[in-house]
Parts: C-alpha cells; sequence; structure tokens
C-alpha cells in the first residue's frame, strides 16, 4: 500500500470500516459472555464454569468436546453468524483491485 494514505480508494477504506467493524461485533460478543461469567463465577476455581456459562459444564469435562459446543444453539449461532460476517467482509477487503495492485508490487504489508 502506498505511504500516502490520500491515494486509497474510498471504497476500499468502505470495506476494511466493514471489516473492521464486523470483527469488533464477533469479539464484542465473545467478550460480553465472558464478562457475564466472570461476575456470576468469580472464584478461581471456577474456571470451568466461566468457560461453559451459559451451559453447565460437561460431566465428563472438557474432552467431551469445546466449550462453545455447550452453548445454547442460538447462542453458538449468532456467534458463528458474526464470524462468518467478519470473514466475508475481510475477504472482500483482500479482493479489491488496489490491494491486487500492491501485492504485485510487493508492498502490501
Amino acid at each position: 500500500m502506498p505511504d500516502d494514505t490520500s491515494s486509497v480508494p474510498d471504497d476500499l477504506v468502505d470495506l476494511r470500516l466493514a471489516a473492521r467493524s464486523a470483527q469488533c461485533a464477533a469479539e464484542e460478543f465473545s467478550a460480553e459472555i465472558a464478562a457475564q461469567a466472570r461476575v456470576r463465577f468469580p472464584a478461581p476455581e471456577q474456571w470451568l464454569e466461566r468457560l461453559c456459562w451459559p451451559a453447565e459444564p460437561p460431566a465428563g469435562g472438557l474432552q467431551d468436546g469445546p466449550a462453545a459446543s455447550f452453548w445454547p444453539a442460538e447462542l453458538v449461532e449468532r456467534l458463528t453468524r458474526l464470524r462468518e460476517e467478519a470473514d466475508t467482509a475481510g475477504k472482500k477487503e483482500a479482493a479489491h483491485p488496489t490491494v491486487d495492485d500492491a501485492r504485485r508490487a510487493g508492498v502490501y504489508p
């Protein structure tokens, strides 16, 4: 990318802002769940409850699967959708012709 950012096309700036916004939305959702878990289970020994909340910890421990799989389906679907939106927005940004030109010129960071 050029050092002079005034030559960056407005549509590429818009794509970058959309990608960052989508990424932040996914991160904020995960952080919101984690913050609620820390309030509900503040003790250090309650780490498993915090990890699995809002679901109950699995009877057999974490070897039964990743913690996110214990979440209610609507939360898993929402987080999955947010992550997919962020991925799609990032791919649109990466596919912009200016980014391709920068890659070919060897100046893409």
